[in-house]
Parts: structure tokens; C-alpha cells; sequence
């Protein structure tokens, strides 16, 4: 008999011998039992997790000759043919190969029929994203309307390709990745099965290389095992993936919380020279820099890495607070991407590696106001002196009026009194009628008095739409001010002696109170301290509105 590959002779059969996908399992089995089938069903999750094989288990469920059951026998014709792939009633179609309209069509055609021996047609599409729009829709019609003797089972590894109309009439089932101490749990039963023996730091390694993938975990055995054979030491299955000694890791992560430069380019040469891949060793040195974060953060059990490691790991951690890993990391991070897209990755690699070196220089924003307040002279009080302390901003008491008035503004009360009488009345009518006082805003005040109010318009376009408001500023100031006026509307030029609008005082006097502010914000001790500890010089100042 010829060989038979770890991914294909250890395929699950039968839904427990599926790992890692327990709510799935549960799911489909409960459906099983309480016969609460649906009419379609989407896998969706990475690569070789068992979307297929989990298909192939619930087909052999439901058309075993003992079923509908949650174990089906296996040794029936119906569940041979479906494991051997030679089911008339179990068809298996690859979207990518069929994406076609047409393909589509002839399914729905040869859907009609019933199945030939089992209880159900099924078919099961795998990488269903690739269909074409077309073929999309003609699936849609029965999908919709489905005999009671059809199921589809679709995997896919990119749902956001299916469009809505399908989603929307499919069960959906997520699956994980497999995590790392369950997928070394299931290598060492397989190695178990064929009486080989392999350190359990090497399978750490597949399993790490295989990305969670039951199948290429499978399938990166297989070829360890053929070059090794029962001798596959760790120190092999690196030279065989283009992996980095484990060793040369930790001392190249050594090497950087040490600054020691010299250590950590001759790594990088030696591994240079080696033919490894500069990029993988980053992505390993990252996932390095989160372990020690997260054991940092007390996370412990989230690492997926042997005990002894750990150990290491959590010493490590202690010298170091989270912020400077979390900095490490994203410094890597960006490197590690750029790697792929340059042309002088060696070159890129070592100038990360030294601007990491340098990332303990940086201090956490708690650092960074801790050195300033310990550095920053406390100001003697002197008697009689008021004193206060940060808070956030309070506007101040109100004063009287007459004291309350900014250079401006006050400058142009004393050349013209009605100014002041005329800026209280655009307030209040902008308390009342807002839309009125937003024009009556840019007026100028020519003549206030007891009997008469003049305004002038530079701009033109507020004096007409104010014109045919008169009747209704006049009876707002009969009911406020229980008198008489007369309102008048005039233009103006650019150039004539007028005192200035009220929309022009309030901005004036805007600016100069976030003047002072500025100026207030730029004398503060604590930001001239942070100048001189930083090396650096405040850009902008912005005044920020307060509740």
C-alpha cells in the first residue's frame, strides 16, 4: 500500500476526533439530535483549521445507514463513500474552479432530483468567496426556496466576499485558530500512533510555524520527519523552516535591553550569513516583545510557549515596565514591515535594532510628569498674597460693567457713549430672536437716543434683509422697552467714522482675552520645565472652550 501523508491518514473522522472546535461541534451535534437542521451552513476561518473535514462529519451524520446520528458507524457504504469522496449524494465542488454561472445552473438542475441511497443530497462548496456574481445569483433562487432533501455546506476562508443575500440565508460558524498547546497535544498523539519521539520544543516549533493550522501543522511534520527522521532536534527543524536558533533569539533580545551594540549587529551578521530570513526573525523577536508585555500585565496564561521559557520570560519582565515593551514593540513592528518592501532589509533590520536600543531614553507620559513636577521650584508664598491651585478653569465673578470691558471695546465707548447702550440691545435681542440678532450684529451704531436708533450696513445684503424686518425690531422694542422708536436703516461706505458693530467688539475682545491666556499658558513653570527636559519648544497654543 502506498504512503499516506499525517494530513490525509489523520484526517478526523468523526466529530471527536476534531480539536480545537468546540462550540462548532457542539452546535452541529445539538442540531443533530434535536433535529433542527438547517437547509445551508457557512464555515468560515483560516486555512487547514478543519472546515472541510467538519463538513465531511456532518454529511457522514446524516446519511450514515444508523442516522441521522452523531457518530456515524463509518463502515456503511454510505459514510465509505463519503470518506473516499465517491458519494453520488455527497458532491463536493471547488469554488475556485467552478465560478461560472453556468456551473451554478447545472447544479440547480441536478438539485432537483432526490439522492440515491442517503436520506439527503448535500453539497459541499469549499472556497465559496470565489463564485462569480452571476453565479451568486443563481444560487440565491434556490437558496431561497430549497427542497427538503437538499443541504449545502459552504467553507470559506474570506466571508466578506459572499455577498449579503447569501449570508443572510446561511448559518454561520467561526473557526478559531488552534492553539498552540492543544496542537502540540495533538502532534504527540499522532507521533505517539507511528512510535516516533520528538522533543516537545520541537513541536512547539511546528506548531508555532504552522500558524494554528491543523493541516499545515500535519504537513510540516510529515517533513520534518522525513529529514530528520526520529532525531528531530530543535536546532534541525530551525535549519529546515530557515528559523533562528532559539538561543541567538533570546540573546539578540538580551543584547537590546542590555544596549550592548556590538553583540546585537554581530547576531544580525551571523544570521545574515547563515541565509535566514531577516523577517521571520523580526516576527519572532515581536512576538517576544508581546509575551513580555502581556506576562508583565499578568497575562501569563495567554503565552503559548513552553514553562521553562516562560520562567525566563517572567524574570526578564520584572526590569521593565509595560510602556517600554509596548515602545519596543511598535518600533519592531513598523521595521518588520518595511522589511518586506526594501531592497536593503540587512540595513533597515540593524537600524531598527539600534533605534529599540535607544527606546529606554523615552519616558511614559506618568514618567514625564513626575520629573517635572519633582524638578520644578515650589514659589515661596508671601503673606497677604492670594494663592491657588491647578483646577480646571473658572470663569471669573462678574464685575460691573464699566469694569468689565476690554481696551477696545472701553476705547470706543469714551469716543462714542451709544456704542455701550447699543451692544446690550443686540444681546438681548440675540437672547430672543436669534436669527434677527445674527444680523443686527454687523450693524453700526450711528445714532442711539431716546427716540430714534440709526444703524449703517457696509454690507448690503443684511440692510435688504432687514429691511423688511423693521416693523418686527420695533415692536420687540415697544414690548422690552415699553417705548416708542424708530428704526432706521442706512448704508455706508468702508471708509466713513463709525463706532464698531457688535459682532466686531465681541471678536476683538475675544482675541485679547485668549491673548492673555496664551501668554498665561506660555509663562507656566511646569511647560517651561517640560521645554528644557525635553529639548524642545511649544509649537501652538490653542485656547480650548471650557464648561
Amino acid at each position: 500500500m502506498s504512503y499516506q501523508v499525517f494530513a490525509r491518514k489523520y484526517r478526523p473522522q468523526n466529530f471527536t476526533e476534531v480539536i480545537g472546535q468546540d462550540p462548532v461541534v457542539t452546535t452541529l451535534r445539538n442540531a443533530i439530535e434535536h433535529d433542527r437542521l438547517h437547509h445551508a451552513y457557512l464555515f468560515c476561518g483560516a486555512r487547514g483549521v478543519g472546515k472541510t473535514s467538519m463538513a465531511r462529519i456532518f454529511a457522514k451524520s446524516l446519511n450514515c445507514e444508523k442516522g441521522p446520528t452523531i457518530t456515524p458507524c463509518g463502515t456503511c457504504k454510505s459514510c465509505e463513500e463519503i470518506t473516499k469522496s465517491i458519494s453520488m449524494d455527497v458532491l463536493e465542488i471547488d469554488g475556485a474552479s467552478n465560478t461560472g454561472v453556468d456551473d451554478v445552473r447545472e447544479l440547480r438542475e441536478q438539485a432537483k432530483y432526490l439522492p440515491s441511497t442517503g436520506k439527503y443530497k448535500i453539497y459541499i462548496i469549499d472556497e465559496v468567496h470565489m463564485l462569480s456574481t452571476n453565479a451568486f445569483n443563481a444560487l440565491l433562487k434556490i437558496l431561497e426556496e430549497p427542497p427538503a432533501h437538499l443541504l449545502f455546506f459552504f467553507a470559506t476562508t474570506e466571508p466578506h466576499k459572499i455577498p449579503v443575500t447569501i449570508l443572510s440565508r446561511c448559518q454561520r460558524f467561526d473557526y478559531k485558530r488552534v492553539a498552540y498547546p492543544v496542537l502540540v497535544g495533538h502532534l504527540k498523539k499522532i507521533l505517539t500512533a507511528e512510535k516516533i519521539t520528538l522533543p516537545e520544543e520541537s513541536l512547539f516549533l511546528i506548531a508555532r510555524a504552522s500558524e494554528g493550522s491543523v493541516r499545515d501543522s500535519l504537513s510540516l511534520m510529515d517533513q520534518v520527519v522525513s529529514f530528520c527522521g526520529s532525531n528531530a532536534s530543535p536546532d534541525k527543524i530551525r535549519d529546515m523552516l530557515g528559523l533562528a536558533d532559539r538561543v541567538i533569539l533570546l540573546n539578540l533580545l538580551d543584547g537590546l535591553l542590555k544596549k550592548e551594540i556590538n553583540i546585537v549587529l554581530d547576531i544580525v551578521n551571523k544570521i545574515y550569513d547563515k541565509g535566514f530570513d531577516l523577517k521571520i526573525l523580526g516576527e519572532n523577536l515581536l512576538e517576544l516583545f508581546r509575551h513580555l508585555a502581556v506576562i508583565r500585565e499578568g497575562g501569563e496564561k495567554y503565552v503559548d510557549l513552553p514553562q521553562d521559557e516562560i520562567d525566563n520570560l517572567k524574570k526578564l519582565s520584572q526590569d521593565y515596565d509595560t510602556f517600554f515593551f509596548l515602545t519596543q514593540f511598535q518600533i519592531l513592528g513598523k521595521g518588520v514591515e518595511e522589511l518586506a518592501r526594501s531592497d536593503f532589509p540587512r540595513l533597515l533590520f540593524e537600524t531598527t535594532l539600534i533605534k529599540m536600543m535607544h527606546a529606554r531614553d523615552l519616558m511614559s507620559i506618568a514618567e514625564l510628569s513626575q520629573k517635572m513636577v519633582a524638578s520644578t521650584p515650589v514659589m515661596p508664598s508671601v503673606p497677604g498674597a492670594a494663592t491657588s491651585t491647578p483646577s480646571r478653569f473658572t470663569p471669573p465673578v462678574s464685575q460691573p460693567k464699566a469694569q468689565n470691558v476690554a481696551p477696545t471695546q472701553q476705547a470706543a465707548q469714551q469716543s462714542s457713549p451709544r456704542t455701550f447702550v447699543w451692544n446690550e440691545f443686540v444681546a438681548e435681542i440675540i437672547k430672543k430672536v436669534p436669527s434677527l440678532g445674527a444680523m443686527l450684529e454687523h450693524a453700526r451704531p450711528l445714532a442711539v437716543d431716546a427716540e430714534k436708533i440709526d444703524v449703517g450696513f457696509e454690507n448690503s445684503v443684511y440692510l435688504k434683509m432687514l429691511e423688511s424686518k423693521k416693523a418686527q425690531i420695533e415692536d420687540f422694542i415697544k414690548t422690552n422697552y415699553k417705548k416708542t422708536i424708530t428704526f432706521t436703516l442706512k448704508p455706508i461706505a468702508g471708509t466713513i467714522d463709525a463706532p464698531p458693530s457688535a459682532r466686531d467688539v465681541r471678536e476683538t475682545t475675544q482675541k485679547e482675552k485668549e491673548d492673555a491666556l496664551k501668554k498665561k499658558a506660555l509663562s507656566n513653570p511646569i511647560l517651561k520645565k517640560a521645554e528644557e527636559l525635553l529639548g524642545a519648544k511649544i509649537a501652538e497654543v490653542r485656547v480650548t472652550k471650557h464648561t
